[in-house]
Formats: structure tokens, C-alpha cells, sequence
């Protein structure tokens, strides 16, 4: 037996497989100051009377993480970003944008050091402009993070309460300004995203299911 459950914004709703067929589906409302509560509502109303060792499979998917980003309701997140020569940085319009100098080439190379009394300043305006949460990323960073690394140091020892996302681990392949979009949707919807799998989880043990695929 398969279970799938999608927490959308406004309803939660659940479907039962068996042998290739429904067997039962539910819709109930989403609790957002209650996530857990709706996550057991609909697995109880498709699975009632269902052993636990019956299910094979329980895939979750949400729109919640989506819908934060649609709405506005994420914090800030100052980029802090070391673009190298090539494209002029303003032509990428990302808002609360710090550009750093330094440089790595497409092999890796370091072919300009970063200025640290510049990253330092920059980390002071980070602070002083309110933000909670940064990304830093640089053009090839994904071939060398050395640079983003030494920035994250000069973080932690001027601004340690920052939270930070690092452009070459939230991917190795996206080109620059994929790499710059995704570190700071990571970083902004991190937590809530945390919190959602950390629901699921409780759910699933509250329930005595232990097989779990969160898409």
C-alpha cells in the first residue's frame, strides 16, 4: 500500500493505493500554526484500519515553501557576491546586492585575491542594514569556494548570529545567477522547510510508520 499526501495552502489532501487502485482519499483543511495536526488528520482518514507494516510507502509534497516565496512572507537575504570580470553585476537586478572583489577563473584558479578590509566593511553593512541572513556566492565558486569560504569565516568572526547559505553547496552545476536565485530561496525558506520535514517525521512515529520519501 501506497500513501500520498500534499500540503497545499489552504488543504491538505491524502490518497491510498492499493495494488494499483484507490482505495480512499481525504481532504482536510491545513492548520499552518498546526501542521502536525493536519499531517495525522489525513493519514488517519485514508489509513483507518490499516496496519502500519501494510504501507510500503508514504511520499509527502507541499506548496507551502512555494507559497511563502508567491506571497512576500520570507525574511531578507543580503547577497553577497564576487562576480569576477565579465557581465557588469548590475545587470543581474538582484535585489540587496554586496559585491566583493576577488576572482577565481573557470578552472579554478585564483586569478584575483579577495580584498578582506573590503569584506569586512561589507559584513559591517550586512549588520547595520538589518539583515539576518546572507548568501554568498561567487562566479565559479563550484570549481574553487575557497572565496566564499574565508567570507564565511570573516562572517562568523564579525557577525556570528548571521545565517548563512553558500552558493557552491546548494549546487555544482547551476550557471552564476541560477547559483545566486537558489542559495537565497535556500536561505530564506530554510527553517520553515526544516520545520515542515520535522512535522512529517512526528507524524510518521506518532503513527508507528517508518517509511518515509519527502518530494
Amino acid at each position: 500500500m501506497l500513501i500520498g499526501i500534499d500540503v497545499g495552502g489552504t488543504t491538505t489532501d491524502a490518497v491510498l493505493i492499493q495494488n494499483g487502485e484507490v482505495y480512499s482519499t481525504a481532504k482536510v483543511s491545513t492548520e499552518h500554526g498546526n501542521l502536525l495536526n493536519s499531517l495525522l488528520e489525513a493519514l488517519d482518514a485514508v489509513s483507518k484500519d490499516v496496519p502500519p507494516e501494510q504501507l510500503e510507502r508514504v511520499v509527502f509534497s507541499t506548496t507551502v515553501i512555494t507559497n511563502l516565496i508567491a506571497e512576500g512572507k520570507t525574511d531578507r537575504v543580503a547577497l553577497v557576491l564576487i562576480p569576477g570580470p565579465g557581465v557588469n553585476p548590475a545587470s543581474y537586478t538582484f535585489p540587496d546586492s554586496f559585491y566583493l572583489k576577488g576572482a577565481m577563473d573557470y578552472r579554478g584558479r585564483e586569478i584575483d585575491p579577495l580584498d578582506e578590509a573590503e569584506v569586512r566593511r561589507t559584513v559591517g553593512l550586512v549588520r547595520e542594514s538589518g539583515f539576518s541572513r546572507a548568501a554568498i556566492i561567487s562566479k565559479f565558486g563550484q570549481r574553487n569556494p575557497s572565496h566564499e569560504l574565508r567570507v564565511e569565516e570573516i562572517f562568523r568572526e564579525d557577525y556570528p548570529d548571521c545565517k548563512l547559505e553558500l552558493g557552491h553547496k546548494v549546487s555544482g552545476k547551476l550557471n552564476f545567477p541560477r547559483r545566486i536565485a537558489t542559495a537565497m530561496l535556500a536561505s530564506a525558506t530554510r527553517e520553515r522547510y526544516q520545520e515542515f520535514v520535522e512535522k512529517i517525521k512526528k507524524a510518521l512515529e506518532e503513527r508507528n510508520i517508518r517509511l518515509l520519501c519527502i518530494s
